[in-house]
């Protein structure tokens, strides 16, 4: 048997969206004025219950709906940025000696600066492939690309300079480099390359 409810229960009004919009206004619009959240009243009954509770005590203070329009604040002093120092410190940024130096340098002299840096690091790349031996040479490699990928992105960034040229100088010694130590263990091994 079918057990149907014999007490049907009135539908209840579903709000649309524009009077959902209009009730959280009028609710934040009361709590900015520190009153009680008007409530819409469902049925008679609920209408005189919510007039006696109107004198109720204002709602919290620091409860905020969740609305779309509700005003912003108004600013204050620490907003305006009067006397306030800790905000200041983020805003002024003090260079480093070596900025200070590069700024202080001609265009030339910055070009020859990296080129010798670029070299000096390439040639130490080249060191560091060629003389860690086989049992460290895996640590060798390590560092060697540490120094030609790493390092010139470090300076780059404490520098703010690019360094461009100083990447080139650091390709050119490293390509020359490496044709150096080639023929060198050519001239060692009789340019004889079978494993023996």
């Amino acid at each position: 048997m079918d057990q149907q409810n014999n007490n049907p229960t009135p539908e209840k009004h579903v709000p649309t969206e524009a009077e959902i919009a209009r009730l959280e206004a009028e609710a934040a619009a009361a709590l900015q004025r520190s009153e009680a959240i008007p409530r819409q009243a469902a049925t008679p009954e609920d209408a005189v219950q919510a007039k006696s509770q109107s004198k109720t005590p204002p709602a919290r203070s620091d409860f905020v709906p969740y609305v779309d329009d509700v005003p912003e604040p108004a600013p204050t002093k620490a907003d305006a940025g009067e006397s306030v120092e800790d905000d200041n410190d983020d805003d002024t940024y003090i260079p480093s000696e070596m900025e200070k130096r590069i700024e202080a340098m001609t265009p030339e002299q910055w070009k020859r600066w990296q080129i010798l840096g670029g070299g000096a690091v390439g040639i130490a790349i080249v060191i560091c492939l060629f003389a860690f031996g086989q049992e460290l040479a895996t640590y060798g490699l390590i560092v060697a690309a540490l120094l030609a990928i790493v390092l010139p992105r470090y300076l780059e960034r404490a520098w703010r300079q690019k360094l461009n040229t100083a990447r080139i100088a650091m390709i050119v010694t490293m390509v020359i480099g490496l044709a150096v130590s080639f023929v060198i263990i050519g001239m060692r091994n009789g340019f004889s390359f079978r494993a023996q």
